[in-house]
């Protein structure tokens, strides 16, 4: 169901600052933004994103870090409190990047699979804190590797369908604790920016282990590739590509399962409505600026789940597409404002964000 969607931001489009501390001279611009939103998972919802953006070296030689908060609450009773943050060392010699947040999130759950129906859906409520950091050195130009750790402690699971099988409602129901887990990562990244790139491409390919040994509740590893490619057209059009790939295996909680949906691929399908240990996905977007201010989108993707690779057939590929509009909020950093509504396979989705989807 489509929702109604507004969006109020105040103190634009000029950024405060503030004299950074580390260095006479340099700058920090930090942009508030009241905001009110609405995307298929939280429904209406109001709070404040606060984004903090500076740079540790010079811009010849490094890109500049953000670092955003994010408080939030909803209509469906969900809290949200994210920071979320992109650092680079001077020289980009280290960088860090990763997330603390805490949700308690009520959401619509259909089963694990690729052909899970509509009258499946259920609702199923659960809190959840996240620490996640990836520390990566640069080994050459443009070309890091790295250590990451994740920390999930999901806890106050309220699940109690009538349709969905006992099996299922167990399983759920003792998915509750903590996984930890730590990898290893490499990246090359040659991106112009971080949060709007115009040129250049990003690779990760990353493996995370889940252990007992680290005090996780349940062993498994997960696996993952992500490709981006940036196409300068010329001074006001973009083209940019990607490819997703995430594989799961062992003994995978329900909330640790490959989503498809959400504000950042498969736009217009609800984040988790098809879910399951393995999961590829591609997109496509078209960015055109028409006024310093104001700019245009066009996407399309397509991708699949799956419990092994095997299931996973490109004949079966669920489809979106969509477009959305960019308002520029801090110009020299291209920061962006969006607003997207993605159509698939009988569903939609209007989406507000912050920065680009990738």
């Amino acid at each position: 169901m489509v929702r109604l969607f507004y969006v109020l931001i105040f103190l634009l489009p000029s950024p405060l600052k503030a004299q950074d501390s580390l260095r006479a001279g340099r700058q920090v611009s930090i942009l508030p933004l009241p905001v009110v939103f609405s995307t298929p998972e939280t429904g209406l919802g109001f709070g404040a994103l606060t984004s903090g953006v500076f740079n540790l070296g010079t811009a010849e030689d490094t890109r500049s870090s953000n670092i955003q908060v994010l408080g939030a609450y909803t209509v469906n009773s969900q809290v949200i409190a994210q920071i979320n943050n992109n650092i680079f060392t001077k020289q980009e010699r280290y960088s860090l990047f990763g997330e603390i947040s805490y949700f308690d999130f009520p959401i619509l759950y259909y089963g694990i699979g690729n052909d899970t129906e509509e009258e499946n859906e259920e609702d199923l409520g659960y809190e959840v804190i996240t620490f996640q950091q990836r520390l990566l050195r640069q080994i050459k130009k443009s070309h890091f590797v790295g250590i990451q750790y994740r920390f999930i402690s999901l806890f106050d699971i309220d699940y109690n369908p009538d349709p969905m099988a006992l099996t299922d409602t167990i399983s759920i129901r003792n998915d509750d604790g903590v996984y930890s887990g730590l990898g290893v990562s490499y990246v090359q990244d040659t991106r112009d920016n971080v949060l709007n790139a115009r040129k250049g491409r990003f690779l990760e390919l990353s493996a995370t282990f889940h252990s007992t040994v680290l005090g996780s509740d349940a062993n498994f590893t997960r696996y993952r590739i992500d490709y981006r490619r940036f196409w300068l057209i010329n001074e006001k059009s973009v083209f940019a590509s990607q490819f997703l790939g995430e594989f799961n295996n062992g003994d995978v909680p329900f909330r640790e399962l490959a989503l498809m949906g959400g504000d950042q691929i498969m736009r217009g399908y609800y984040q988790g409505r098809y879910r399951d240990k393995n999961q590829i996905a591609m997109q496509s977007e078209y960015r055109r600026k028409l006024t310093p201010w104001l700019g245009f989108v066009l996407f399309a993707a397509s991708g699949e789940v799956g419990s092994s690779l095997d299931d996973i057939d490109i004949s079966n590929f669920k489809w979106t597409a969509g477009g959305g509009l960019r308002l520029t909020v801090n110009k020299k950093e291209r920061i962006n404002i969006r607003i997207d509504y993605g159509i698939g396979n009988g569903t939609t989705g209007l989406y507000f964000g912050f920065a680009e989807a990738f």
